[in-house]
């Protein structure tokens, strides 16, 4: 999984559960959260990428994170789904086909008789990604952190290119939806997920 692979799981996940429309920004962060280690030299990867029960993990780096209105929340929930995906795709268990390097292509660049498993509004996850303000710490890494971290991703295709929507293709397709529908698993095989899940939505 890559970090645009992330966002693609977070928006599947945020999409299959009705996630209300302003917790969009922050999950989208909490998506490339783990991988921000590389911004702090004082955080390493295992510090973030955890092992064993995931929700609990998260949970307990999250400790102490302010969660008005469900933003933390949100983003925690986003950083689960980074950890699950990564956990059940390595070691990569798919090849993309020549023609889509990065599991999206352009609408127009679709070869005749290729099924598109949906369409992914590039548009919205650059403008989100943009202007939503990271304020979410994950234990020893800094919200700070997280903010730099989207650049790197905001400067690769496609969101750096100018395109509103790509084609997500298979196999990806169905390793993303497999991913979302494993993360929801989780959370709600425990109260605390299902708890956090319920704390994503306004009251």
């Amino acid at each position: 999984m890559n970090l645009l692979h992330h966002l693609l799981v977070t928006e599947q996940l945020r999409e299959r559960i009705g996630m209300p429309g302003g917790t969009r920004g922050q999950m989208l962060l909490g998506a490339i959260a783990p991988d921000a280690h590389t911004e702090d030299p004082s955080v390493c990867r295992p510090d973030l990428h955890l092992t064993g029960n995931l929700v609990e993990g998260v949970l307990r780096l999250m400790d102490g994170c302010p969660g008005a209105e469900g933003r933390c929340e949100a983003f925690a929930v986003a950083v689960i789904a980074h950890l699950v995906a990564d956990e059940i795709t390595r070691p990569p268990r798919y090849r993309l086909p020549d023609y889509a390097p990065t599991g999206l292509i352009a609408p127009e660049d679709a070869p005749d008789r290729v099924e598109a498993a949906c369409i992914v509004d590039i548009t919205a996850l650059r403008r989100a990604l943009i202007m939503t303000r990271s304020h979410c710490p994950l234990g020893p890494l800094p919200a700070a952190a997280t903010g730099r971290k989207r650049w790197q991703l905001l400067q690769r295709w496609p969101l750096s290119a100018d395109l509103r929507r790509a084609v997500l293709v298979e196999p990806l397709a169905t390793v993303v939806a497999e991913c979302a529908d494993e993360t929801l698993a989780r959370l709600y095989g425990s109260r605390e997920g299902a708890a956090l899940l319920g704390a994503c939505y306004p009251r």
